[in-house]
């Protein structure tokens, strides 16, 4: 088991506050996308649930047609791509509200 280090501090000894899903900056991990910016992390997760709603319909389109069992798998994508969509985006509003702090605090970003 590792000590832990000390953290840094900003301005007139500013402790900057801790980093809420803090697996996504690191270099390491089980993530292989690696997105820092919240704001991009958010645009991200916005477009897969959004492709999520767009791939449901297409194939609501065909069970609509009469393709047997098309919604059970309609319903699954959407599950899928909008709730990894929907996990995403409140990951990157956290860690949004933890950079504006950050920054306010330290007086500069996070990555810099």
């Amino acid at each position: 088991m590792s000590t832990p280090t000390p953290r840094a501090t900003g301005p007139a000894g500013a402790t900057p506050p801790k980093e809420p899903f803090s697996y996504v900056s690191q270099q390491r991990g089980l993530l292989t996308l690696k997105i820092r910016e919240p704001v991009l992390m958010f645009v991200f997760f916005l477009a897969f649930a959004v492709l999520g709603v767009v791939f449901f319909f297409m194939v609501k389109k065909g069970a609509d047609q009469g393709a047997e069992g098309a919604m059970g798998v309609a319903y699954l994508i959407l599950a899928i791509f909008a709730g990894l969509g929907v996990v995403g985006m409140a990951i990157a509003a956290v860690r949004w509200r933890w950079k504006r702090e950050y920054v306010r605090v330290m007086g500069r970003s996070p990555w810099a």
